[in-house]
């Protein structure tokens, strides 16, 4: 037992925004250790945290065992355990390929250990009730999340039903199970993860015998074809179906959740699925070897690592094909979507029973998407804008007209999603899949840490940063090896440079930050008779150097310095430029950012603000 001293907090609130993430699951308060923890002894009841004993040494031999390049996959796929995953940048091919969810403990893992159980055990009344506690042991293992609980509540009541002689229902238990948790928690109607597993389960329910049927209908008898490939169409059948069946319901929440639209989701799951049980069933066994004896666990670690490289292989294969992609940040997109559903429901109220044809509306959703594609890249290349792109405490700039698309600084703090990620979904959002230049100003993680994520999801033809940013350290380093990992040529400016990407024209000034925060460089962007100015994180005496050593008269934009601190947009620099208005990026902090001092000075020079704390996403016609 410990005794710890708590700073509590209402869960009601993160990143000074109201939510219900903590409420949905079960968590009231929020604390904050102030002293060290001290150890008062040992509690007779610590045998009820053996299932998260059990999953930390499963963490800890999946590190021994399990080849490095696999290993957080293995943990993700085994515990929900997704940390390792992130670091490594892997959730992205995962997620763009449209199979993120197999790295999400829920309903699909429980179905596995249902299935393997069922295998193992048989339909035998006895064993269906020794399979309970396993299923409820590897529940509180992955941490009793909403859509965990719900599947274990399910499966339980399909393996209690004959032992008490009733019938299966699914659609019923189902509806028992969810019944049961929002009895428990009404606050987990909010939980995304139950929300995608209620309603994956109810495309299955609903659904896939409809389709499975519809495809069964088109393809040969299966008593006139060979034994193997009767097996192998009735995989491709089964897999399909209950891959399209699922996603008729998630896809608009995943969707709304988080952003984008996969359409390669199909193709992925029907190559990947089938592989997956015998993968969960192969990692934990590998794991149970290695309990007795090491060299054999990494062995068979070292077999089962084969159809994971493979499982990633495809993921990064299918997630690298441009057009399957979109953000639904682009209301073209979000209408096509509701479009799509539209014309799917009334083409089938609209069909006679048992004849539905979807052929129609197949075609004419794609002929629709490729429209709304074109529209979306003629409607980018229109006009010349820049963004300051809502990333919390942090800044991310984005100019462009025309084909020409520069980026200056990729990072954010207090925010949910990460910088590089809301940055590619601006971008796929315009339709646009590259830039011509990421420009770091300095190496600050608020300035950088969505940089990398960016160079993963976004074609990228130049990184421009200053040479005093330290290339042997983390972030820099990562960003530098994950660029030149992904073709990018990288630029470590050590004196003045301009730029031109006609018809964009970029000055950057690298010499007078060079001892200031971390060697901070600065940049004007201008377009046509446009100016905008960019000076990092620099202080009042770097900008008086920096006015009185250009010409900076005539720029129209500003973006606040320092997000908006009172060491910054000094009165000599906003006298020399004469700007009509200012963008603060800004989020949440500590530092109270911006300052009552700046935006007053910004004021009586009459510049009017632009703050994306308030905002959200500011764009600027640049003309």
């Amino acid at each position: 037992m410990i005794r710890v001293t708590l700073k509590l907090r209402p869960a009601t609130t993160r990143f000074g925004e109201e939510t219900d993430t903590y409420l949905s699951r079960g968590i009231g308060a929020l604390g904050t250790v102030t002293d060290k923890p001290e150890r008062i002894g040992h509690w007779n009841g610590s045998w009820i945290y053996f299932p998260k004993h059990l999953a930390h040494w499963l963490r800890q031999m999946t590190a021994k065992i399990f080849p490095a390049d696999v290993s957080a996959f293995a943990e993700a796929l085994m515990l929900g355990e997704k940390r390792a995953l992130y670091a490594e940048n892997l959730d992205i091919p995962l997620k763009n390929a449209g199979i993120m969810h197999i790295a999400a403990v829920s309903g699909l893992h429980i179905g596995f250990l249902f299935t393997i159980l069922r295998l193992q055990f048989g339909r035998h009344r006895m064993w269906s009730l020794l399979a309970l506690p396993l299923m409820g042991i590897f529940a509180v293992m992955a941490g009793c999340t909403p859509s965990v609980l719900r599947s274990v509540l399910m499966f339980s009541l399909l393996l209690l039903a004959p032992v008490l002689g009733r019938e299966n229902d699914i659609p019923t238990t189902l509806l028992t199970a969810l019944g049961v948790l929002l009895l428990i928690n009404p606050f987990s109607v909010g939980s995304v993860s139950l929300q995608l597993s209620f309603a994956s389960m109810a495309g299955l329910c609903l659904l896939m015998p409809g389709i499975s049927e519809w495809f069964r209908a088109r393809l040969p008898a299966r008593k006139s074809l060979p034994k193997p490939i009767a097996k192998l169409l009735s995989y491709f059948v089964t897999t399909i179906s209950a891959t399209l069946s699922a996603m008729v319901f998630t896809l608009p929440l995943s969707a709304i959740h988080f952003g984008t639209l996969q359409l390669a989701a199909p193709l992925t799951n029907l190559l990947v699925m089938w592989l997956l049980p015998w993968v969960f069933l192969a990692c934990f066994a590998a794991v149970l070897l290695g309990l007795i004896w090491l060299p054999l666990g990494m062995i068979a670690a070292g077999v089962t690592a084969w159809p994971i490289r493979l499982v990633l292989l495809c993921a990064k294969a299918i997630a690298g094909i441009p057009g399957l992609l979109y953000s639904v940040q682009n209301p073209l997109i979000a209408a096509w979507m509701i479009f799509l559903y539209l014309l799917f429901l009334l083409t089938w109220l609209a069909s006679p029973r048992g004849g539905y044809r979807p052929v129609l509306p197949v075609c004419v959703g794609v002929m629709t998407l490729c429209l709304v594609t074109m529209l979306t890249r003629f409607g980018a290349d229109g006009s010349a804008r820049a963004t300051a792109i809502d990333v919390g405490q942090g800044q991310c700039l984005l100019f462009r007209d025309g084909n020409a698309s520069v980026m200056v600084d990729c990072g954010g703090n207090h925010t949910v999603t990460n910088a590089g990620d809301l940055a590619a979904q601006t971008l796929l959002a315009e339709g646009r899949t590259s830039l011509d230049a990421l420009i770091l100003t300095h190496p600050h993680q608020d300035h950088v840490n969505g940089a990398e994520r960016l160079l993963l999801q976004i074609r990228v033809d130049t990184l421009i940063l200053p040479a005093a940013a330290d290339a042997e350290s983390d972030p820099i380093r990562s960003i530098i090896g994950t660029a030149e990992a992904r073709g990018t040529e990288v630029i470590r400016l050590e004196t003045d440079t301009d730029l031109t990407l006609d018809p964009l024209r970029v000055s950057l000034f690298v010499g007078l930050g060079a001892g200031y925060e971390d060697g901070c460089m600065m940049l004007r962007l201008s377009d046509g008779d446009f100016d905008a100015l960019i000076t990092g994180d620099v202080t009042t005496e770097v900008e008086q150097m920096l006015a009185a050593s250009y010409d900076l008269t005539g720029t129209e934009l500003y973006i606040a310095g320092h997000h908006g601190s009172r060491h910054a947009s000094g009165d000599v620099l906003l006298d020399e430029l004469g700007a009509t208005g200012a963008i603060i990026s800004c989020g949440y902090n500590s530092y109270g950012h911006p300052t009552p001092e700046a935006m007053a000075r910004m004021s009586e020079h009459g510049i009017k603000i632009y703050r994306t704390d308030q905002l959200g996403s500011v764009t600027v016609r640049m003309e």
